[in-house]
């Protein structure tokens, strides 16, 4: 597939967009040109969106999402793409409201973070829209409007979001109590409901984009592209859960799902979701986590039992092992901290129950008589529980409700001219 998702390292290719800001794909340059000449797509609130503008758009989404090129896909797709761009000039139009103005610098800036996260230079990225017939031009605006409304949120609704240490402490024992049950490797995407023409449309939109992920299409960049959740800055990463802290009616999807699988579309009060399982485990900590650093000490086969005992009976450190068995004309070899499903069976079946400071009993292989101490040992200690972590969920969900209703307002109260 010819894309950014093909041509450039991942961490580029997901970093482009952060919302559901990006269109789909059109007719190539020339044709977009010419529709330029011949009209206006739509004007917001005297601000125009010309057709050449939707063009370029959907272009670059084709450019750099992975997600198959067909004239049903684009036609079908044309009316979200204005859309998406009306909630766009709106967004700049709030922002600037408020003298938010983003400097061509910071955009640059931007640009240059993406080029030095995907191992490019900006001239490398600039190069490679020219050979799409993508002006720089319209990847710079999208990222302009970005900034804009990313600092608009901040400012206009952090101050008004207030995370109790009571309402902390009660979700942070809810997941203490949640450590038993299983957990799920979730990623999601959340497309929101009101920048749909009809049900129909929905339907379409939301069928296409589980057919492409579920074809193999990277669920992450797509999650970028479309999800209006708060972890699309993440690719829709919710990491390790329980499926008590989802909706009930994605909890009861999850559990029926395979790792691999990506779900049907899922209607919610707070929008579509598509949710993508990648693992799953029992609950509680494993065993086969648990890191091990094992000193290995292979003795001759003609070594005197008596000559073992006495090492044995010496042993206070692996430190002082090694030096010893130098003297005993022993090899030493030492693995590092490694989770004990990575060591050698024979090693993990041997040291597996053994804290550190402990020695195995002595084996004998081919190679001579071995000895096993463990230097060291860390234990996988399950899921990882921080109430700071709690804290920054909850309010990040907030922002970002408070953020999509606003915008939901600012379509209502604008004057919006579809041509």
């Amino acid at each position: 597939m010819n894309s950014f998702a093909s041509l450039l390292p991942k961490p580029i290719v997901l970093g482009l967009t952060l919302a559901f800001a990006i269109s789909f794909a059109a007719p190539p340059a020339q044709a977009a040109q010419q529709r330029d000449v011949e009209g206006i797509a739509a004007i917001v609130n005297d601000k125009v969106i010309s057709l050449f503008d939707v063009d370029q758009r959907v272009d670059l989404f084709f450019a750099t999402s992975g997600i198959a090129k067909s004239p049903e896909m684009t036609e079908r797709l044309r009316a979200q793409v204005l859309r998406s761009l009306v909630d766009e000039k709106l967004q700049l139009e709030e922002a600037n409201r408020v003298e938010i103005s983003i400097p061509d610098k910071d955009v640059e800036d931007r640009m240059k973070t993406l080029a030095t996260e995907g191992k490019m230079t900006l001239d490398g990225i600039k190069k490679f829209l020219a050979e799409k017939n993508i002006e720089t031009q319209s990847l710079e605006q999208q990222l302009r409007a970005e900034l804009a409304w990313s600092q608009f949120v901040r400012r206009s609704f952090s101050g008004r979001v207030k995370v109790g240490d009571q309402e902390i402490e009660e979700q942070y024992k809810k997941a203490v109590r949640a450590v038993n049950q299983t957990r799920f490797l979730v990623s999601e995407i959340l497309l929101n409901l009101d920048s749909f023409s009809s049900e129909q449309q929905i339907a379409q939109l939301s069928g296409e984009i589980v057919k492409q992920l579920q074809s193999g299409v990277d669920f992450s960049a797509v999650a970028r592209q479309f999800s209006i959740a708060p972890t699309a800055s993440r690719g829709g990463q919710l990491g390790w859960i329980t499926a008590d802290q989802l909706d009930k009616r994605l909890a009861s999807t999850v559990r029926q799902m395979k790792p691999g699988q990506v779900s049907s579309p899922i209607p919610t009060n707070a929008g579509l979701y598509i949710i993508a399982l990648a693992d799953k485990r029992a609950g509680g900590n494993d065993p086969s986590k648990n890191q091990f650093d094992v000193l290995s000490l292979t003795f001759a086969k003609d070594t005197k039992p008596s000559k073992i005992d006495k090492f044995v009976a010496d042993f206070k450190t692996c430190r002082r092992a090694q030096q010893s068995a130098k003297k005993a004309k022993a090899a030493a070899k030492r693995t590092g901290l490694r989770a004990l499903s990575k060591l050698p069976r024979q090693i993990a079946n041997a040291v597996g129950n053994l804290e550190a400071g402990r020695l195995a009993s002595p084996v004998t292989t081919p190679d001579g008589i071995e000895l096993y101490a463990v230097c060291d040992r860390k234990d996988d200690l399950g899921i990882e529980i921080s109430r700071d972590q709690i804290s920054e969920n909850i309010f990040s969900q907030r922002v970002s409700m408070m953020a999509r209703r606003h915008l939901r307002d600012l379509r209502r109260d604008a004057v919006v001219e579809y041509r």
